[in-house]
C-alpha cells in the first residue's frame, strides 16, 4: 500500500512536466503560466517593499509618540517634584518671616538705619544682629541653608549670617535691586541660582560659589511690607539632585535654564564637557551658570570648532521654543543640536512663577535607535528580501507546528492533561490528574518559542524558590521538568476558587472583618518568605486566591513567586531595565531605586490590596502605567476613610502600610497580623460567615483561578 501510494503521487507530476517541455518545443508563448512565477515574485518583492515602508513609517510614528510621552512624563515628574520641594522651602521661609521676634528686631534695625548717616557701622554693631543669628541658627546647615539676609525695600542689607557680616549696611546693585522689587511685588518668591557677590556692587564676583534663594516678606503695622527675609540654598544639593531623579536612557539629561539661556543646574555630562575643553578641568567648576544653551553649529565632542562668539549663537531649538511660549510643555522630536552640538530630542517648559524653566533631553541616536535595523534592511539587495520572506514563511510554519505540538501533548510522565483552563503570553495552564494518586493538579506549559535561556532560568528559579516555602497559604509546587519536545512545565496544586480581583469586581468593597481574615493569611505566607530572605514583589489581587482547603472556606493561597528576589544572593531573575510588578501595587522605593528594597516593599503592596478590598478602588488610578507610577512616587496615598466608613485604627494601619518612607511602615508581616487581630478583636470572620457567602456563589469552587 505504501508503494502504490508513492507511485500514484509521482505519475501526475511526470505528466505535467512532459507537457511543459512539449510547450517549449512548439512555441515560446504557448503556455503563459510559465511566467507567472516571475510576476508573483515581482508582486511579492513589491508588496514586501511597500509593506516594509509602511511598517517603517508606522513604527517611526509610534516611536515618536512613545518618545514624546516619555519625555513629557519625565519632565512633568521632575517639575512636580521640584515644585513640591520648593513649596516646602516657601513654607519654611514664610513661617520664619512671621516670627514675632524676627519682625520686632527687623523693625529696630530699620530705625537704626534710618537715623544713621552711615548705616553700615551702626547696623553691624547693633545688638539685634547677635539675637537674629541666635534665632535663625537652627536653619544654618551646609546641606540646607548656607546663610540668610534681611533686606529692606530700598535694597539696604539690614542683617546677615555671621560669615557675611561685612556686607551689612551695603546696597544691592541695580540688578539685585530689580530682583528685590519683584520679591516685594509678588510677596516673596524664588531667586534663581547666581554667583556669590553677583547682586552687590561692593563685592567681587566669586565664580566658584553658586547660591539660590527663597524669600518672604516681613510685614510691619497694617501688614505693610517692611523688609524681605532671604534664605540661601546650595543649588548643587537638592535642586540639582531632584532634577536628576528622572532621566531617559543612558544619555538623557534634565536641567534648569534661565531667561537668558544659561543652565541653572548641573548636568550628567560634566566630566565629558571638561574632557573636551568646553569647561575648565578643575574640581570646583560646575556647569551651572557657565553653560549657555546655544547651538554651536557642529558637534564639539567630535572636534568641531567655530569662531562665532557665544552671544551671536542662536539658542538651541528646544530652549527658544520654551521661552517663546510659556503656556504649556513643548516636545521637539525633530533632531536639533544641543549646547554640545550633539543631535538630541527633548521636552521643556518655562515656569513663570518660578522664574526659570526645566528641560529634559536625550541623544537622538539613542532615542531612535530602534529604527536603525529597519533603515539597514531597506538597503538590502532584492534577493535578500526574498530570502528573508522565505525564512519568515519557514519560521511561521515551524512556530505553528510547535504550537500544535503543545496542543497535542496529552501525557507528561505520570500526569494526564485533561482540560485547558488558562492561556497567556508565556504558555498554557491545564487541569491534569496524577496516574496513581488520582488527585487533580494544575500544569503550566511554557511555549517552546518563548523559552530562551533567560526565561528558562527565570521559571526554574520560580519553581525552586516557591518549592522551599511550606506555609499553608503559599501555593504548593509538586514537580517540574521538560518534555522531549523541549517544552518546560511545572506541576502545582489545583486551586478551584476566586481571586481577589474577581471578588472585588463581583462584590465591590468587602466587610472589614473578612478583609482582615484575608490579610492575616497573606501576611502569614509573606512572613515565611521574608524570614527566608525572599521578597515576592508582585503582591496584587490577581495573585491571591480564595479557595476551600480541608473544609476551611475563604482559605487564602498566594501565587506567582515568579518575580521573587532572593535577598541572600546577587542574582535577580527579571527582564533587563524593567521594574517588575504591577504599578498600582508597587512600592515607591522600587520605582526610585529598584535595587535598594527589602520586605517592607511587599508590605506596601499588602496595604494597597487592603485599600482595594475595603474601598473597591485602587490606591492610585490613571490613564497609563506611567501615570500611575508617577502618582505612586509623587503623591501621598489617600486614606480608606476618605471613601468608606472604617474603624480608625484599621484606617491608620493601612495608611501606615502605604507610607512612602519604608521606615514609617510596619516593619514585618507579623506586625501587621498583630495589629489586625487587635483591631478586629471579637468581630472575626467565621466559617459560618464564609459558608454563607460561598453558598451564594457555589460556581467558583468548580472553576480554577490559577493565573499566568
Amino acid at each position: 500500500m505504501e508503494h502504490d501510494s508513492h507511485m500514484t503521487t509521482q505519475q501526475p507530476g511526470n505528466i505535467s512536466r512532459l507537457r511543459w517541455q512539449s510547450g517549449v518545443t512548439t512555441s515560446a508563448v504557448s503556455d503563459p503560466r510559465r511566467h507567472w512565477w516571475k510576476v508573483l515574485l515581482l508582486l511579492a518583492v513589491t508588496a514586501f517593499i511597500l509593506t516594509g515602508i509602511w511598517i517603517h513609517n508606522r513604527v517611526e510614528e509610534a516611536l515618536h509618540q512613545i518618545i514624546s510621552e516619555d519625555l513629557q512624563t519625565i519632565l512633568a515628574t521632575d517639575v512636580a517634584a521640584l515644585e513640591f520641594w520648593m513649596g516646602q522651602e516657601r513654607a519654611t521661609v514664610n513661617s520664619w518671616a512671621e516670627e514675632e521676634h524676627l519682625r520686632s528686631m527687623t523693625q529696630a534695625l530699620q530705625k537704626r538705619a534710618a537715623s544713621a548717616s552711615d548705616p553700615a557701622p551702626e547696623l553691624q554693631s547693633a545688638p539685634e544682629q547677635a539675637r537674629l543669628r541666635e534665632l535663625l541658627e537652627p536653619l544654618l546647615d551646609p546641606d540646607s541653608y548656607l546663610g540668610f539676609a534681611i533686606v529692606n525695600s530700598a535694597g539696604l542689607i539690614l542683617a546677615t549670617a555671621a560669615a557675611d557680616e561685612r556686607i551689612i549696611g551695603h546696597q544691592l546693585s541695580p540688578q539685585g535691586h530689580a530682583g528685590l522689587a519683584s520679591i516685594f511685588t509678588e510677596q516673596g518668591g524664588w531667586i534663581p541660582p547666581f554667583w556669590r557677590g553677583q547682586y552687590l556692587d561692593s563685592e567681587s564676583l566669586q565664580e566658584d560659589i553658586t547660591l539660590m534663594g527663597v524669600s518672604a516678606i516681613i510685614t510691619g503695622n497694617g501688614n505693610r511690607p517692611r523688609a524681605a527675609l532671604l534664605l540661601f540654598i546650595p543649588p548643587e544639593k537638592d535642586f540639582t539632585r531632584i532634577l536628576s531623579i528622572a532621566r531617559m536612557g543612558e544619555s538623557g539629561d534634565t536641567y534648569a535654564f534661565g531667561a537668558d539661556g544659561k543652565m541653572l543646574s548641573d548636568t550628567r555630562h560634566l566630566e565629558t564637557l571638561k574632557a573636551n575643553g568646553i569647561l575648565p578641568d578643575a574640581p570646583t567648576v560646575r556647569a551651572m551658570l557657565r553653560i549657555e544653551l546655544r547651538d554651536p553649529g557642529g558637534n564639539l565632542l567630535r572636534g568641531y570648532q567655530t569662531d562665532i562668539p557665544m552671544a551671536a549663537r542662536p539658542l538651541t531649538r528646544l530652549i527658544a521654543t520654551a521661552l517663546a511660549d510659556d503656556s504649556r510643555q513643548h516636545a521637539v522630536l525633530e533632531r536639533y543640536r544641543d549646547y554640545r552640538g550633539v543631535p538630541v530630542v527633548g521636552a521643556a517648559r518655562w515656569i513663570p512663577r518660578l522664574g526659570f524653566g526645566v528641560a529634559t533631553e536625550v541623544n537622538a541616536a539613542e532615542a531612535f535607535g530602534a529604527l536603525r535595523p529597519l533603515e539597514i534592511a531597506f538597503r538590502v539587495f532584492a534577493a535578500l528580501l526574498l530570502v528573508a520572506l522565505a525564512g519568515l514563511v519557514i519560521f511561521s510554519v515551524i512556530v505553528n507546528r510547535l504550537g500544535r505540538r503543545i496542543e497535542e501533548i496529552k501525557q507528561l510522565g505520570q500526569y494526564t492533561l485533561e482540560k485547558k483552563i488558562g492561556e497567556g503570553g508565556m504558555g498554557k495552564v491545564y487541569i491534569a490528574r496524577h496516574a496513581l494518586l488520582r488527585r487533580p493538579t494544575a500544569v503550566k506549559l511554557i511555549s517552546g518559542t518563548k523559552v530562551d535561556a533567560e526565561n528558562l532560568s527565570r521559571f526554574e528559579h520560580e519553581v525552586q524558590l516557591t518549592s522551599q516555602l511550606t506555609h499553608p497559604n503559599t501555593i504548593e509546587i509538586y514537580d517540574y521538568g521538560h518534555t522531549r519536545e523541549g517544552v518546560f512545565y511545572y506541576v502545582m496544586e489545583y486551586l478551584p476558587g476566586i481571586d481577589l480581583a474577581r471578588l472585588i469586581e463581583e462584590d465591590g468593597a468587602i466587610p472589614a472583618n473578612r478583609a482582615a481574615h484575608i490579610l492575616c493569611q497573606i501576611c502569614g505566607s509573606l512572613g515565611e518568605a521574608h524570614a527566608r530572605g525572599f521578597i515576592h514583589r508582585d503582591i496584587k489581587p490577581m495573585n491571591i486566591i480564595l479557595t476551600d482547603r480541608g473544609g476551611q472556606l475563604d482559605f487564602v493561597k498566594v501565587l506567582d513567586f515568579g518575580l521573587v528576589k532572593d535577598m541572600n544572593t546577587a542574582i535577580e531573575h527579571t527582564v533587563a531595565d524593567a521594574i517588575p510588578g504591577t504599578p498600582p501595587y508597587i512600592a515607591p522605593e522600587r520605582l526610585s531605586n529598584p535595587q535598594d528594597i527589602d520586605c517592607r516593599s511587599d508590605l506596601y503592596s499588602v496595604g494597597a490590596v487592603a485599600f482595594n478590598l475595603l474601598t473597591g478602588k485602587q490606591v492610585f488610578e490613571g490613564k497609563s502605567s506611567m501615570d500611575i507610577a508617577y502618582q505612586v512616587v509623587a503623591n501621598p496615598a489617600p486614606r480608606v476613610s476618605e471613601f468608606v466608613a472604617v474603624d480608625a485604627a484599621l484606617d491608620q494601619l493601612i495608611s501606615d502600610c502605604l507610607e512612602r518612607d519604608p521606615d514609617a511602615r510596619p516593619q514585618s508581616a507579623q506586625a501587621i497580623i498583630d495589629r489586625l487581630q487587635a483591631i478586629i478583636g471579637g468581630d472575626t470572620w467565621t466559617q459560618a460567615d464564609a459558608r454563607g457567602w460561598w453558598d451564594q456563589h457555589p460556581e467558583w469552587l468548580g472553576k480554577n483561578a490559577e493565573k499566568e
